[in-house]
């Protein structure tokens, strides 16, 4: 038992600090951390060990009891992207984001199965005992297009945390991580029910639909309660931690999809308490750790030996489903009336794919031995082409929608160097000990305001009515909002605290619209601004949250908007002194 223990310690060790260079050594080269996590966890794993011949550096034994941490990360995870699917947000897109959704999810699952049942009919030609050929490629069809909507929203979230991705795209692409994994798995299971499992009916159909919801729900609405007798962020954290695993174990334990369980558990926690955000800000706090030993270990079962065993069956999969989920995010995001920027860009951050995935394939295969096991080896061996394009396709894509500050990219690119850090610490030691002071660094400089602001703005078009006007108000984190006309020309802004008034008079706001309420005597700044300037100016405008960058040239051109917060996070970040 001694020597277990120590092989599982060791085992941690390992995964941490593997971790912490696989991260850096990936911003070095450019890479999202999540890749290098994934990089690092294969180095350490079995499939680097048989490549390379050197013994593998964490044994079989310790990465299968490790597991029990993967499946907790994976389960927060989820219930963090059911927070995504609240009431708060769903209202705000309306029946919109179902187009969206739906669109990309049948989009996705009719190429990939459409595909795969043509490759297997007319070329592969793998059949299975007892059924004839095109029954079996109609099967292998069936499952693999369902298991292909699955969106891993581990990657996808740690790249929007990593990059401090914030904008309407970004809402957008969590709210269709949510909604895609809750139809892969809804679909999955009908699927199933009906065609494999030999008792399939409706009621089963039902108990593993329903019940994973009811559970999850119950123990989100009892952790609501919880949570408004507690105060403290380290009373908070151990709610969740303690909600989530209970809620995992359980639907382990009766036989259900935990993944669903979790994500129930999210979208009802978060609908009921009035403490979501600090329950989700405290959480922030402790999680990180957890994630990055999830993708550690995901890496290290990375089998990468299941490349050579997915043949064209797999080429297929992997190629549909990205033409699947790029053109169906396009022609959703159309349909469902959203901007350019979504129906151009949110495909490629819906391409990673991983634990919902796999967890899918490795019942299939239970439940279904006979052609389960080929497309789990499908399913596997395109989970490593995913888990490593995927955080990089996430980041391309949310970059390009303009909603990563151009500062998050530079610093990841240009960390300090290793005699730069010397220095640091050097200078660091000798203040605490008492030395006489050397001489001190140069200033690094000011950043200007465009490598810090937003891109993309989430603005309002003049003629809204005033009634849809507070509908966006309620859901948007800011008070000032900017307005702009047919032609995407700025206008001016909107204070919520100049509109209050209005709301007692109702018959005076039936008549208004956008424009009615826009102040044209608004405070701005160019994008050139050296930071300090911005900083100075938002300390004399106490009451004024974010400005709108305009362009100095051209004043009805808005570039972006300079947040407060985003100003101090870079100071922070800089070690720069007023």
């Amino acid at each position: 038992m001694a020597e277990e223990t120590s092989q599982i310690i060791f085992a941690l060790a390992v995964i941490l600090i593997a971790s912490l260079v696989g991260g850096r050594l990936a911003s070095q080269i450019h890479l999202p951390k999540v890749t290098g996590y994934l990089l690092a966890g294969l180095v350490i794993g079995p499939s680097f060990a048989k490549m390379t011949g050197l013994p593998q550096i964490v044994t079989p034994f310790a990465l299968d009891e490790l597991k029990l941490i993967s499946d907790v990360s994976l389960a927060l995870i989820l219930m963090n992207i059911g927070g995504q699917l609240r009431t708060e947000n769903l209202r705000r897109w309306k029946e919109r984001i179902f187009i969206f959704s739906l669109s990309e999810s049948i989009a996705t699952g009719l190429l990939v199965g459409g595909s795969v049942f043509v490759v297997n009919q007319y070329i592969v030609q793998q059949s299975i005992a007892d059924i004839s050929l095109t029954q079996s490629s109609l099967l292998f069809a069936i499952f693999t297009g369902t298991i292909s909507i699955a969106t891993a929203p581990a990657a996808t979230l740690m790249v929007v945390r990593e990059y401090e991705a914030e904008g309407p795209v970004t809402s957008t692409v969590l709210t269709l991580v949510s909604l895609n994994n809750l139809i892969s798995v809804f679909a999955f299971s009908i699927a199933i029910q009906l065609l494999i499992a030999p008792s399939g009916n409706l009621t089963t159909i039902l108990y593993q639909l329903c019940v994973p919801l009811l559970l999850g729900g119950l123990f989100g609405f009892i952790m609501s309660l919880w949570a408004q007798r507690l105060e403290l962020p380290s009373e908070h954290k151990i709610l969740l931690l303690g909600g989530v695993t209970a809620v995992a174990v359980i639907s382990r334990r009766l036989g259900l999809e935990p993944l669903l369980s979790c994500l129930a558990l999210g979208i009802i926690l978060a609908d009921s308490s009035p403490r979501w955000h600090r329950l989700l800000k405290s959480l922030n706090e402790v999680d990180y750790p957890l994630y990055v030993i999830f993708f550690v270990l995901a890496g290290a079962n990375l089998h990468f030996d299941t490349l050579a065993h997915i043949g064209l069956l797999g080429a297929t999969y992997v190629l549909a489903r990205t033409c699947g989920k790029l053109v169906g995010a396009s022609l959703g995001a159309r349909w469902g009336k959203f901007g350019q920027r979504e129906q151009n860009w949110v495909g490629m951050t819906l391409l990673s794919q991983a634990g919902m995935a796999i967890g899918l394939a490795a019942t299939l295969a239970k439940q279904w031995p006979e052609g389960g096991h080929l497309v789990q080896t499908i399913i596997l061996g395109s989970v490593v082409i995913f888990e490593l394009i995927g955080p990089l396709a996430v980041r391309c894509g949310l970059v390009r929608a303009g909603e990563v500050p151009l500062l998050s990219l530079l610093r990841k690119r240009a960390p300090q160097s290793g005699m730069e850090g010397l220095h640091s610490v050097a200078n660091h030691f000798r203040n605490n000990i008492g030395l006489p002071a050397g001489h001190n660094l140069d200033d690094p400089g000011d950043i200007l305001v465009r490598h810090v602001m937003r891109h993309n703005v989430e603005t309002i078009n003049h003629g809204v009515p005033f009634q849809e006007l507070l509908r966006v108000i309620a859901h948007s984190r800011y008070d000032r909002f900017p307005v702009v006309d047919d032609d995407q020309n700025f206008i001016g802004i909107i204070n919520y605290t100049e509109i209050r008034n209005l709301l007692f008079d109702q018959s005076l706001s039936d008549l208004l619209v956008a424009r009615d309420l826009v102040s044209t005597t608004h405070h701005s700044i160019p994008p050139d601004t050296p930071l300090r300037e911005a900083l100075k100016t938002f300390r004399k405008k106490r009451n004024i949250s974010y400005f709108p960058v305009i362009h100095p040239d051209e004043p009805k051109k808005l570039l972006g908007i300079l947040s407060q917060n985003d100003v101090l996070a870079a100071f922070r970040r800089l070690d720069l002194d007023e």
